[in-house]
């Protein structure tokens, strides 16, 4: 586009100056033009394959950094099912202890993690218990603590339900 109308600039002041030009001068004139254009098609159909070449290089690059980046992603997804199983073995073992120790040990537990501000860990232990020992062990709480936790029981259950 730009070519074409650069050529038909100086075509357009060629003309309008050809009643001065000798008609030598014109053809001369008309062929540095050609050649010129010649020149132009040229620079712009390398720098086409220029940007082919380097449009295709990074395509490529981008599919292989894909291909790393779904890969990577994979590799989290298995370790972090690892980690859940990891955990969840962990977590079954403590249930057993916890079911298994005498409750004025696991109030001690319990409690002294409550007062570190783990009452949210409390919460998820207490979930996994069975119900008569959870009954039993909300009995051996002080009245404000068996309340909160009573209140994040009920809660749990209705959310479940929805």
């Amino acid at each position: 586009m730009l070519k074409g109308f650069i050529l038909i600039t100086i075509l357009f002041f060629t003309f309008s100056n050809a009643q001065i030009m000798k008609e030598g001068t014109f053809v001369k004139e008309t062929k540095e033009l050609i050649k010129l254009k010649n020149e132009l098609d040229e620079f712009y159909k390398i720098k086409e394959e220029e940007y082919k070449k380097n449009k295709n290089e990074l395509l490529s690059l981008d599919k292989g950094i894909q291909s790393k980046l779904d890969k990577i992603e994979l590799t989290k997804k298995e370790n972090q099912k690892i980690l859940d199983e990891i955990t969840l073995k962990i977590s079954n073992k403590a249930m057993t202890m916890y079911g298994k120790m005498k409750l004025k040990i696991v109030k001690n537990i319990l409690e002294e993690k409550i007062a570190a501000g783990q009452i949210n860990e409390v919460f998820d232990i207490i979930t996994r218990l069975k119900t008569k020992r959870v009954m039993n062990l909300l009995k051996k709480f002080d009245t404000k603590t068996s309340t909160e936790l009573m209140d994040k029981l009920k809660n749990y259950k209705q959310n479940e339900g929805k």
